[in-house]
């Protein structure tokens, strides 16, 4: 039979047992699957850096083992600048797990030269010719008769429509505000009802999106502004207000809930998106010269606003469009009466060119 002390440390043991199990619970459902999966391809680059040069490493990792790895990752694996990023973000949550605090040897300045010099380089090299179309305005006046004229329900036709309008005036990459999968989302990533805010102001209404996991990795995730475009049936607020009060009427308006929805339950998705811009402009569309898809949608705004380079700055742009830049974090910063301003400019863009 157990004495007390004998039974205080077995229980102690499951008490620490159960807490552990919690904290694993707890922070694999703290990011999305898609960016574990990032984390395990840069831990498993980790193994095979060691592994091609004979290593074992001492953590916390040293600046020259992280500047080693970058450079194996570019010259061996032949890895984008942008993917050894994410495998050296994946070596900071190892940091992370095992217990190591304010890791300053990812801030090392020669680490992000080596990766700077990276992205010249890149740069210097001619890149494939891109066959993707751009969607211009009156390409997406077409593309929203064509959804009008179709044979679909009505709920269908506001769940694409909305999505479309959403993704170009918000310049937003469709996989950060849909669903991955038809019939399932992740709560931790996908847009959801509760990250919407429609606001109401003496300048107009706007909408708020918050992105909680971005593929910039932005800390807190960030923030799309929608404000209204002076055309009836174009108006991106208009159209998710509206979208709004028709899914409300069926019942699939829950903040917990996945924004874009069809009747039937099933979400949509960027790659279900593809598929109907290709069907919808399928007497245009053609594979490989000149192809439209979702990211089409995303190009439409700062592709207008860059014929105007007297007007916005290549920094305005890169805000509004959320590229790998510290503009993105400057333009979410300023005040929501300064970003409509910004957005007056692409409104004349869009309307001054044919």
């Amino acid at each position: 039979m157990l004495n007390s002390r004998e039974a205080t440390r077995i229980d102690s043991v499951i008490e620490d047992g159960i807490l552990a199990i919690a904290m694993c619970s707890y922070v694999n459902t703290a990011l999305a699957k898609a960016t574990w999966a990032k984390y395990g391809s840069g831990w498993r680059a980790f193994c095979q850096f060691e592994e091609h040069f004979q290593l074992s490493s001492t953590w916390p990792l040293s600046c020259e083992t992280l500047r080693d790895f970058a450079l194996f990752c570019l010259v061996y694996k032949k890895l984008k600048p942008d993917s050894v990023r994410t495998y050296l973000s994946a070596l900071s949550m190892v940091h992370t797990l095992k217990g190591f605090k304010n890791c300053h040897n990812f801030k090392d300045k020669l680490l992000d030269m080596i990766l700077t010099g990276a992205d010249n380089a890149q740069l210097s090299i001619p890149g494939k010719v891109t066959t993707r179309r751009v969607v211009t305005m009156p390409l997406l006046r077409l593309i929203g008769h064509r959804i009008a004229g179709s044979s679909w329900s009505e709920g269908s036709k506001r769940v694409v429509w909305t999505a479309v309008l959403t993704g170009f005036f918000s310049s937003a990459r469709l996989g950060e505000i849909l669903a991955k999968a038809e019939g399932s989302f992740d709560p931790t990533s996908d847009l959801l009802w509760g990250q919407v805010q429609l606001r109401q102001g003496q300048a107009g209404n706007s909408a708020l999106l918050h992105i909680r996991i971005p593929k910039s990795a932005n800390e807190g995730g960030r923030f799309l502004d929608l404000f209204p475009f002076p055309k009836e049936g174009y108006c991106p607020v208009t159209a998710l207000e509206e979208y709004k009060k028709f899914q409300g009427s069926l019942g699939m308006v829950e903040p917990g809930q996945p924004v874009f929805r069809f009747a039937s339950g099933k979400n949509l998705t960027p790659a279900k998106l593809n598929q109907i811009l290709q069907d919808l402009l399928k007497d245009i569309y053609e594979p490989g010269k000149n192809s439209i898809s979702c990211h089409s949608l995303r190009a439409g705004i700062p592709s207008a606003l860059s014929k105007f380079p007297d007007l916005v700055s290549d920094e305005e742009i890169k805000g509004m469009g959320g590229w790998h830049s510290d503009a993105v974090d400057r333009y979410t910063r300023l005040p929501e009466a300064k970003r409509r301003a910004t957005f007056q400019k692409a409104i004349f863009a869009l309307s001054a060119l044919p």
